[in-house]
């Protein structure tokens, strides 16, 4: 078995890095950019309310903010192989069993297992990718990781596009695609590692050195996953056409995608608070701007692209505010903490916009995203009076 210390020659090392990155987005395109909206217009089309779909989609980040702990030792116990395999088992088994029943709670609980899977194969990949890289090749290695997890959210919802959402058919296709990944990680078998299982450590006094950076990577998690929840059904209520509405959610994954290298430029140009400035009050104007651009699907696309940027852009400049206010020997742990902070917003944004949306209002997206974007706003003001 491989060592994560492991030494390469360019071309197999570069080689093992394509095949990791290419059954790490084939398992994103999944469990992230398909799941999430099928599951929320299947449920919408069968007259699921939109605070029970809400719990539904976010059973399986419920999976992840439960169980980040414990996937290292399980990591270090099965290896990297073994368990993108078991990732993808159990992906695919969630996927067809989703098939067989109508059952909201066992939907929930095949979901909350999907989710297994889903942070099974995140951290694992990751894992990969750092064990593989080169140290002077390795902040290409991850850049080029992270675009192409960015491109999965974008590119799974076309898979609605040609399977629709009706019936077993998209479930069964993204099975395969899933079995496909894990075929993938079994011809890695001469590269496989078990990584050290890391010692327990108390995060509690370091949240309070970069509390910013954590609402951001929090908000950022809600607004992203209320976005690929409810984006499709709110257009469809605009009258929006199955198709049209499907592919505002690729449109959204594009712009957080490609707008990333821009915001970190601009980051390292000026400053990360005038990089989190704009992103916020861009992520306030999408709120008012998307409701009155739908009459104009070009300009709708448009500002979404935007939008998807600047949700983005707050992950990616809370990452780099983490790593300029900690200590070198933090980075890791403050990366750990923007990642739980993301997950965590990522299980509140599609309860509360689903509940809001079924018992307050049908711009329930909107408000939802305007209500936390404007809680960001105040954090940012009151970090210039201190």
């Amino acid at each position: 078995m491989q060592s994560p210390s492991a030494e390469y020659t360019d071309p197999p090392r570069w080689l093992v890095l394509a095949k990791i990155n290419a059954l790490s987005v084939l398992s994103q395109i999944v469990q992230i950019g398909t799941i999430t909206p099928l599951l929320s217009m299947s449920l919408e089309q069968r007259g699921v309310s939109a605070a029970k779909i809400g719990v539904v989609v976010s059973a399986s980040w419920i999976a992840i903010l439960l169980l980040y702990k414990i996937v290292p030792r399980v990591l270090g116990s099965l290896g990297l192989v073994k368990a993108n395999v078991l990732s993808a088992l159990l992906t695919s088994l969630a996927l067809l069993g989703m098939t067989l029943t109508e059952d909201l709670v066992l939907i929930f609980g095949l979901n909350f297992v999907l989710g297994v899977g889903l942070i099974l194969r995140w951290i694992a990949c990751d894992t990969w990718i750092v064990a593989v890289s080169s140290r002077d090749g390795r902040g290409r290695a991850i850049g080029v990781h992270e675009t192409l997890m960015g491109l999965g959210i974008a590119i799974g919802p076309l898979l609605l596009v040609v399977f629709g959402v009706d019936g077993a058919l998209p479930y069964y296709a993204c099975a395969a695609i899933v079995l496909l990944s894990g075929a993938l990680a079994l011809t890695l078998k001469s590269h496989d590692s078990q990584p050290q299982t890391p010692q327990e450590k108390a995060h509690g006094k370091f949240y309070g050195l970069i509390p910013i950076a954590l609402g951001a990577a929090l908000i950022a998690g809600f607004a992203e996953t209320s976005t690929v929840s409810f984006l499709a059904p709110y257009s469809l209520a605009a009258g929006y056409p199955l198709t049209a509405a499907t592919l505002l959610i690729s449109v959204f994954g594009l712009g957080g995608t490609l707008l990333q290298l821009p915001i970190g430029w601009m980051a390292d140009r000026s400053s990360y608070k005038t990089a989190q400035l704009i992103c916020g009050l861009l992520l306030l104007l999408g709120t008012l701007a998307i409701p009155f651009s739908q009459p104009l699907p070009w300009l709708a696309a448009l500002v979404v692209f935007v939008w998807g940027g600047a949700i983005g852009g707050m992950n990616t400049v809370a990452v780099i505010e983490a790593a300029d206010r900690v200590g070198k020997h933090q980075v890791s742990t403050a990366m750990t903490a923007i990642a739980l902070f993301y997950t965590l917003g990522g299980v509140l944004g599609p309860i509360a916009t689903g509940a809001v949306a079924t018992y307050i209002s049908d711009q329930a997206l909107m408000l939802c995203i305007a209500a936390v974007g404007a809680v960001f706003a105040a954090m940012l003001v009151f970090r210039k009076t201190e």
